[in-house]
């Protein structure tokens, strides 16, 4: 139960810094975050340095395009975002309709609230 009061306090405090409300927080579902994570995982392990994508772990409030010994387009360093919770959902939708010309081979994600919820989780990494 202190890992999860721990983890709520995490959340709230990295939503606050990054604008985002309480009450959608509450509505995002950290497990599902979690889950809907495993297919990010494939290229951003967070357990391990960065090979086919940098690595996720301690996004928020990062300039895009900065983690050391990850080679970025040059698009994605160029594009002046600095990771928080808007930022994350529009690129989220459409990577390429944010960044045009990033490497990232992803589609997007249509669902708002799946959007929510993996955003959410991208937030307890550290």
């Amino acid at each position: 139960m202190r890992a999860a009061a721990r983890l709520a306090a995490a959340i709230l405090i990295a939503a606050s810094a990054l604008g985002t409300t309480r009450s959608s927080l509450r509505a995002a579902d950290l497990s599902r975050g979690q889950k809907l994570f495993a297919a990010c995982a494939v290229c951003h392990d967070p357990a391990s340095p960065a090979k086919l994508g940098p690595i996720l772990r301690g996004i928020a409030g990062r300039r895009a395009g900065t983690v050391p010994g990850f080679r970025y387009s040059r698009a994605m360093r160029r594009s002046g975002i600095t990771w928080s919770a808007p930022t994350l959902d529009a690129y989220l939708a459409d990577p390429q309709g944010t960044v045009p010309g990033n490497a990232m081979p992803y589609p997007g994600m249509a669902d708002a609230k799946q959007r929510a919820d993996l955003i959410a989780y991208l937030l307890t990494l550290h």
